[in-house]
This record gives structure tokens, sequence and C-alpha cells, in this order.
């Protein structure tokens, strides 16, 4: 598809896409295999889903392994968590 053929207004994917990418954010967005992961499975008061990781300490600038897991379905079951999810680069 030639650059003439995206419609005025639309986000040009293959801009962002390398051009020896199989796949567009578009096309990996559009698989069966990964639709799913956009549509929310869980229901209010529902089990939390199996979540487990080692806590460490950072007060002192460096990663320092305090020996404690935080597991998602203990502490959800204790009272309600949040859990925030971010990327930078």
């Amino acid at each position: 598809m030639a650059t003439d053929d995206i419609l005025p207004g639309k986000f040009d994917w293959r801009a962002i896409t390398p051009e020896d990418s199989p796949k567009t954010p578009m096309d990996v967005l559009s698989d069966p295999l990964h639709k799913d992961l956009a549509t929310p499975d869980v229901t209010e008061g529902g089990d939390a889903f199996f979540f487990a990781r080692p806590l460490y300490d950072f007060s002192t600038g460096k990663r320092v392994e305090t020996g404690n897991i935080f597991d998602l379905q203990v502490a959800s079951a204790e009272k309600p968590v949040a859990l925030i999810f971010g990327s930078y680069t």
C-alpha cells in the first residue's frame, strides 16, 4: 500500500514499523491469539490472578533482597489492591 492510500487524519503505523518487520502493531492487535488481551476477564469480587514477585528494598539506592514475596492473591484477600503498570525508556 502506498503512502497515498493512507486516509487523511489516520495514524500511519508503517511510519514507526521497521522495514523488515513481518507485522505492524495493527496486525498484532488484530491477531486472534492476542485479541483477548484487550478484553478484561475480571469480575468484581472475583479471585485475583496468580502474581507473585520478590520484594526489594531500594532505600539505599541499590536493590537489596528483603526475602519477602508479594503475592497478589494473598494481598487481595486481606484488602483491596491497585496495580499500576508503567513503562519508560
